[in-house]
């Protein structure tokens, strides 16, 4: 049939009542399978929409419980300490401070729901990775002081014997201590700058969204 043909009433009437028996004639399980499918569509499209609006509502409640955990277990003034302090007579308060971070920041990794959000994801595995550096080269390079077991010291005995080599070897020893040092603590900068700016943007966002 073409265009022309149903330009006129009868032909028009005809091709309906064509299109009308040929649809009578369709099982009735087809239109079933049919309606089951638009049904599952509409719910597909409904869940895909809601959750691309959670997602635009990100970070979740959960992801800001794990961001304050992991920076009240940091505590930063240990690491700073080391900057100022002399590396002969290292507090033993310092070191255990660092090492008991790194063991909450771990329990924290281990027992509660890992970040939905994307950016603070790699920020937190850098920061327990450099806290981790750190304290196997703590172990390795301070040494419990002869005179005080409260104080560490990252020289070995021979004080008065050192020879260009024995300082060749400690400046070496020094610039790798304080390498992760460094990298501790822009770590956890990063990791506490980049939440507070996450956790402002979205606050202020919501509050312009009504």
């Amino acid at each position: 049939m073409t265009a022309q043909d149903l330009e006129t009433p009868e032909a028009a009437i005809n091709a309906s009542n064509q299109i009308f028996e040929f649809l009578s004639n369709v099982p009735v399980g087809i239109w079933e399978a049919v309606t089951l499918a638009a049904i599952g569509a509409v719910g597909w499209f409904g869940k895909t929409g809601f959750d691309m609006w959670q997602k635009s509502r990100l970070p979740f409640k959960q992801d800001r419980e794990r961001y304050q955990a992991v920076v009240d277990a940091i505590q930063p003034e240990h690491l700073h300490y080391f900057r100022e302090v002399q590396l002969n007579s290292i507090g033993k308060g310092a070191v255990d401070g660092i090492d008991d971070s790194y063991e909450a920041l771990s329990w924290i990794r281990k027992s509660r729901p890992a970040y939905l959000h994307g950016k603070l994801r790699p920020l937190e595995d850098e920061l327990s990775e450099s806290l981790r550096d750190l304290c196997e080269v703590m172990a390795v390079r301070l040494f419990v002081h002869r005179a005080n077991l409260n104080v560490y010291t990252m020289y070995w005995d021979r004080f008065d014997e050192w020879s260009q080599e024995d300082s060749k070897r400690f400046q070496e020893i020094r610039d790798e201590f304080f390498k992760c040092i460094d990298r501790s603590i822009d770590a956890f900068e990063a990791f506490r700058d980049a939440g507070n700016r996450l956790f402002a943007d979205r606050l202020v966002r919501g509050k312009a969204d009504g």
